[in-house]
């Protein structure tokens, strides 16, 4: 696959994810107007999937997706998150910063072409496929977690974590369990040539014991496994040396703005 293609097919996987959550969390709503993407989430954590506006027309007008971004928050009461790809919105970036927009967060886009060697699993350790309510729970179990001693909503991980979201027939997901306790999960969505890994957390615990790993690279194996042709992510700073090491490869980068509505 060439740089077009892949970043073609990346496109496509963060506007199936984007509206994948809208359409399977709790009481979301989203809409489609002038090439734009728009979600709102059930509580106002300001997000990338919870409340965001993505433009999914690369020839949509920049004034127009931001005035959208901005009805769209004025209407639901909230602040949206908006995306924006050095690789095709350099025009949405320029007119998001000449508006004075607070950049939100950054994330580079990074790609697997292969599927990862499967690692030992520790012996105290269980990886298990989400495959009813019981994974479900365990699931958002450990975005409970993580989201409490964030001092997060934790309410907002039903944007995610739900059983529509983690059973969908072009969703694979896995928990970690060590001895019995679900501590770290990840999910994979299958876009067509692309599949696209979301939601690796890990509980505060169990860190630094290799779990986001063994759970990502369960779910990129899965997602190659879809017959996607390469798997995709967006990592935070934090998580691109991880990733690196697993052979994920940068092919782009991520800028979100914070557009308030108010």
């Amino acid at each position: 696959m060439d740089d077009l293609d892949l970043r073609a097919a990346a496109d496509r996987d963060v506007e199936n994810a984007v509206g994948h959550f809208a359409q399977h969390g709790d009481r979301a709503l989203s809409a489609r107007r002038a090439g734009t993407l728009l979600v709102a989430s059930a509580t106002n954590l300001i997000g990338a999937f919870h409340n965001a506006a993505l433009r999914v027309a690369p020839d949509a007008d920049p004034r127009r997706v931001l005035d959208e971004a901005r009805t769209f928050g004025r209407a639901h009461g909230r602040d949206i998150v908006l995306w924006a790809s050095t690789h095709r919105d350099h025009d949405l970036t320029t007119q998001a910063r000449a508006e004075g927009l607070q950049l939100q967060s950054t994330a580079l886009g990074m790609a697997l072409h292969a599927p990862p060697p499967a690692p030992a699993v520790p012996p105290d350790t269980e990886l298990v496929q989400v495959g009813d309510r019981a994974g479900v729970d365990d699931f958002a179990a450990v975005h409970r977690s993580v989201f409490r001693d964030g001092g997060r909503d934790v309410g907002a991980v039903d944007h995610f974590a739900s059983a529509g979201g983690l059973l969908a027939p072009n969703v694979a997901a896995v928990v970690a369990r060590v001895n019995g306790t679900p501590v770290s999960c990840a999910m994979v969505i299958h876009s067509g040539r692309a599949a696209g890994v979301y939601w690796v957390a890990t509980t505060a615990a169990a860190r630094n014991r290799g779990l986001g790993t063994l759970v990502t690279g369960a779910v990129a194996r899965m997602g190659f496994e879809y017959g996607a042709d390469v798997v995709v992510l967006q990592a935070t700073e934090l998580g691109v040396p991880v990733y690196r090491g697993m052979g994920f490869v940068p092919f782009t980068d991520y800028q979100r703005f914070l557009v308030p509505w108010e």
